[in-house]
Formats: structure tokens, C-alpha cells, sequence
């Protein structure tokens, strides 16, 4: 017979003491208002070729380990708004974003800064790609979806200028 050793038996679990670094400040480039135009992309169904716009701002959270974001994209008699968290993960040494909507879909991304001014989030079904350009006051949104993971297809690309 087998019998679990009693919780003062086992030894302490530590988990790391967060700390704030460089990696929250990499955030800091998506703070801010954010105004965007584009385009939907094959990806959207029957939205494909639609002009949207969105509005996003983006707030560190008291504590300054985590971005908040909140948004609402507007595509012809549409309406997406989402609430989105930005952290970085000390264990794994990358950034996630949680993204939760008004469509009801709950989403965890990975992923983290590529290259110098470049960011990719990637999920199962989702990815982002946000290029910023202009001194980081103008980012280049590309969002693909994947229905099996392997073959993705254009969701939406927007032009985003930070107006504050």
C-alpha cells in the first residue's frame, strides 16, 4: 500500500519571487491609445475584404508587472471588443498575452519580441505579427488564423497610429 507523505513531510514548493526587469520594459512600447485601419483577409469568412478600425489602449496594471489591454474593432455592422493581459513568464523566459472577448473566446498566447521592434504571439489557432515603425508611434498589425495549425490563412492587417 502506497500513502502520499502528509504536507509536513513534503518539502516546501518555492515559486520564484517575481521580479520587475528589463522584460516588462520591452512592454512599454505598446502603452499607450492606439487608433487603426485595415483590412479583413480570407481568414474572416464572409467579412473577407472588409475595411475595419479599431481603437486600443494599452495600461500597465498596478504593480507595473503586466500590460492591460482593452479595444473594440468595428467591421461593417460589427463589433469586437476584447480585454487582453501582457506578462512575461520568468519560467519559460517568454511573453504571453490572455486575450478574452465579447465573442466569448478565452485565448493564451506565447511568443515575445522576434527582433528589434518586432513582436509575435502565436496560439493554436491564432497568431499576431506587430511591427513598429515611426520612433513607436505607428505598429503593423498582421493576424492569421489556422484552423488545423499548420496551413494559416490572412485574418487581418491594420495600420495603428498611437494618438496619446
Amino acid at each position: 500500500m502506497h500513502m502520499e507523505p502528509s504536507r509536513e513531510d513534503r518539502p516546501p514548493t518555492q515559486e520564484p519571487v517575481p521580479r520587475l526587469g528589463p522584460e516588462q520594459q520591452r512592454l512599454e512600447v505598446f502603452a499607450g491609445e492606439w487608433r487603426a485601419e485595415g483590412v479583413l483577409g480570407e481568414a474572416s469568412g464572409p467579412h473577407v475584404g472588409a475595411q475595419a478600425t479599431a481603437e486600443e489602449h494599452y495600461a500597465w496594471l498596478p504593480g507595473g508587472f503586466f500590460l492591460g489591454h482593452r479595444g473594440v474593432m468595428r467591421f461593417g455592422n460589427e463589433r469586437l471588443e476584447s480585454t487582453r493581459i501582457l506578462g512575461f513568464d520568468p519560467v519559460t523566459q517568454r511573453y504571453r498575452m490572455h486575450q478574452f472577448d465579447n465573442m466569448g473566446y478565452a485565448r493564451v498566447y506565447e511568443g515575445g519580441e522576434q527582433q528589434d521592434g518586432v513582436w509575435f504571439f502565436a496560439g493554436p489557432h491564432e497568431r499576431v505579427t506587430v511591427t513598429f515603425g515611426g520612433g513607436n508611434h505607428a505598429m503593423d498589425i498582421h493576424w492569421e488564423q489556422s484552423d488545423d495549425g499548420q496551413r494559416w490563412r490572412p485574418l487581418c492587417d491594420l495600420k495603428a497610429t498611437r494618438v496619446q
